[in-house]
């Protein structure tokens, strides 16, 4: 399980740097990201990875 929760870290961490800036507008819209699923900090990142593996909508 503390693999399973460092490749988590890992993961999250590569998901701000690529993710982290990605602005959502009228024209731009971003399917599948919204207040509860974004990159935005690390908190929410590794709660949108945690939701992704799990399967939850």
């Amino acid at each position: 399980s503390f693999i399973f929760f460092l490749l988590f870290l890992i993961f999250t961490a590569l998901g701000v740097e690529l993710f982290g800036k990605l602005e959502c507008s009228e024209e731009c819209s971003c399917t599948g990201l919204d207040k509860h699923a974004h990159f935005k900090d690390f908190g929410m990142a590794f709660l949108t990875l945690f939701r992704i593996a799990t399967g939850d909508n």
